[in-house]
């Protein structure tokens, strides 16, 4: 027998009927692609395009809208490109900004969506944000580069190109008039989430965002932890994991690795793991298998050294100049098909709460 919803999860229950109405765009994949991997099963029929994100009116439930507000990001190859400064291809990425109402000034939360793109759960976090008086910038990191997601092609874009783009968001939000600059965090999912994670890494956010500068608190929710600074130095962001246990899309021994490396550098940095909890549980869709999707849940952890430079998980080499690609060729004979989705019970409520919580927290309200 389902339990009944508790007074908070009751007020939440309007919202994620509203997302659940909508089907949820395809679900984040978090595993690079070697270019050689096994062709997936076919997909079921593609839903009618919808229109670009950057051209529709997007209201959340508390009768918010959306502003849209574009801003120009890069497509670093590797997170070598971001430490050494290299050139890097521009892109104008597109996104919408919620501002609450009554708020001079508001703190701000940049969502990093994963793999499946902008989906209407992100909508329901927006609403709780900004109904405790948090703006929100939702950004759609694939319209502006042509790419319809990246579930069966994580090379589409770099994985350094994500973290670029959540420090060019910073950017972007520091120039609004309606917000405070000095109160900036961001939070990502699966592949969104290492995006945010990786933000925090100092060797990354001091070259993009200038010496002593930093986002105020990240959060990763069901995040890919596959990659790692071998010293994960993130003071003072306060840096937060949601991981599921059961997830069997991204592992989340990784990720309890990559807290554990950080939390005695960093003491706000805090790691909460689900119970009983697959992979999008925050998202609140219904249960359910994905046979085509990629997996490598046991391949080594891949360590970046100071400079962004990768070292082979065997020999402990560097290896200079290696991109997503080159390093998923090296994975792959650890990877898989087939993973499950979805949310049980009051998962999705409970990640809102935790969520806000944080917020509030670490951005001082």
């Amino acid at each position: 027998m389902r339990r009944p919803l508790r007074p908070a999860a009751r007020l939440l229950a309007p919202l994620l009927a509203a997302s659940l109405a909508s089907p949820l765009s395809a679900q984040v994949v978090v595993t690079p692609l070697s270019p050689g991997a096994a062709p997936a099963p076919a997909a079921a029929p593609a839903a009618p395009p919808e229109a670009p994100f950057a051209e529709r009116t997007v209201t959340l439930e508390n009768g918010i809208v959306g502003r849209a507000l574009s801003f120009g990001s890069a497509n670093p190859r590797h997170y070598e490109d971001i430490v050494r400064r290299a050139p890097m291809a521009t892109v104008t990425l597109h996104a919408k900004l919620f501002l609450p109402r009554g708020v001079a000034k508001a703190p701000a939360v940049i969502i990093a969506p994963g793999s499946g793109g902008v989906n209407p759960s992100m909508l329901v976090h927006a609403r709780a944000l900004t109904d405790s008086g948090i703006a929100v910038l939702l950004v759609d990191p694939f319209g502006g580069r042509g790419v319809r997601d990246t579930i069966a092609a994580q090379d589409a874009f770099s994985f350094a190109a994500s973290t670029w783009d959540v420090f060019a968001a910073m950017l972007a939000l520091e120039r609004e008039s309606g917000i405070d600059p000095t109160r900036i965090g961001a939070m990502g999912y699966s592949r969104g989430g290492v995006s945010v994670l990786q933000a925090a890494a100092r060797p990354l956010a001091e070259v993009a965002l200038g010496p002593g500068r930093a986002l105020r608190a990240v959060l990763a929710g069901w995040p890919w932890c596959g990659y790692q600074f071998v010293d994960p130095q993130t003071a003072p962001t306060a840096v937060r994991f949601v991981v599921a246990d059961s997830d069997n899309w991204v592992s989340p021994v990784q990720c309890q690795a990559y807290f554990t490396a950080m939390r005695p550098r960093n003491p706000a940095v805090t790691f909460r793991l689900v119970r009983d909890a697959s992979h999008g549980f925050g998202y609140g869709g219904p249960l359910r298998e994905i046979p085509r999707a990629l997996h490598a849940l046991n391949a080594p952890i891949v360590y970046f050294d100071a400079r962004g430079v990768p070292q082979n998980p065997w020999t402990g080499d560097a290896m200079p100049g290696a991109d997503d690609r080159a390093l998923a060729e090296a994975m792959r004979g650890f990877l898989g098909r087939g993973v499950r989705v979805g949310t049980k019970d009051e998962q999705m409520p409970d990640f809102v709460r935790d969520l806000v919580g944080f917020f509030i927290t670490h951005l001082k309200l």
